[in-house]
């Protein structure tokens, strides 16, 4: 078990807030948290497990701003040119997307899944909500790429801390 001292609260906070800014998520939070926890497994996984669930929190919190968004964007108070360059932005969108059969769920997991610049939970959000596609179904579809991401970049790591190790025989 974790015991408080060994608990770096600050290290915790860190770790949740790479995993939910838009430029590092999980590609950052992961390794920071292998850092800060050594050779502690235990804290290790309670920092990962901290960066992952920040990363989870972004579709929900991401899709709800954007429909807030949409709608004061919407409303007749908003400037109309604001306005027309918004709705050209979603009609381009919508437009390229039909010329897929249809975004699926899977594609949309496995685009945020892939942990490469722009491809993570926020890009992913954004994707969806332009495509139209169901809430619920896209925060399943983007939650599921968040534990395929995290999977790939603590493999990376994990790797990359191993193959080091071997060069320089630590």
């Amino acid at each position: 078990m974790i015991g408080v001292n060994m608990l770096d609260l600050q290290s915790l906070l860190v770790v949740f807030i790479l995993g939910f800014l838009p430029i590092s998520e999980i590609r950052g939070a992961i390794p920071y948290a292998v850092i800060k926890a050594g050779e502690d497994a235990n804290l290790m996984g309670f920092y990962i497990l901290a960066g992952v669930l920040a990363n989870l929190l972004i579709a929900p919190v991401a899709l709800n701003i954007l429909s807030t968004v949409e709608k004061i964007v919407m409303s007749e108070k908003f400037p109309r040119l604001l306005r027309n360059i918004y709705l050209k932005i979603v009609e381009k969108a919508l437009e390229k997307a039909s010329r897929m059969e249809k975004i699926t769920l899977l594609s949309l997991a496995l685009f945020v899944g892939i942990p490469l610049p722009v491809t993570g939970a926020w890009t992913g959000s954004l994707i969806a909500f332009l495509l139209r596609v169901d809430k619920k179904k896209a925060i399943v579809a983007i939650s599921l790429g968040v534990l395929i991401a995290s999977l790939i970049v603590y493999s990376a790591v994990y790797l990359g801390i191993s193959i080091l190790k071997t060069i320089f025989l630590l």
